[in-house]
């Protein structure tokens, strides 16, 4: 149950972070339309709550809420390094001394 609450996190995030404009630019290229952005939000929400319920009904509800804490924080870090690492800003060649004379 660990296993599945962690991807549902991992999902859920990555929807959230793909409904929000200027993520969802960097990975396609284009702005969301407003039905995609909707879709995007509700399925990322709909899998942080499985992800609490997974963990709720595999720990018991006193671990299941602090173990679901640490999920989302794993599940959490995933998209986030990867949005980093896919929108880092491109090398800029640096600048020539001036030549001598």
């Amino acid at each position: 149950m660990t296993v599945l609450a962690l991807l549902l996190a991992l999902v859920g995030f990555a929807c959230l972070s793909l409904a929000m404009d200027r993520h969802h630019r960097d990975v396609f290229g284009a702005l969301p339309v407003a039905r995609l952005r909707r879709l995007f939000r509700l399925g990322g929400w709909a899998a942080l709550l499985a992800a609490v319920a997974c963990c709720i009904v595999g720990w018991g509800v006193a671990y299941g809420v602090i173990a679901g804490c640490g999920i989302f924080a794993v599940g959490a870090a995933l998209p986030l390094l990867w949005l980093s690492y896919r929108t880092a800003p491109k090398a800029r060649p640096t600048p020539r001394a001036p030549s001598k004379p």
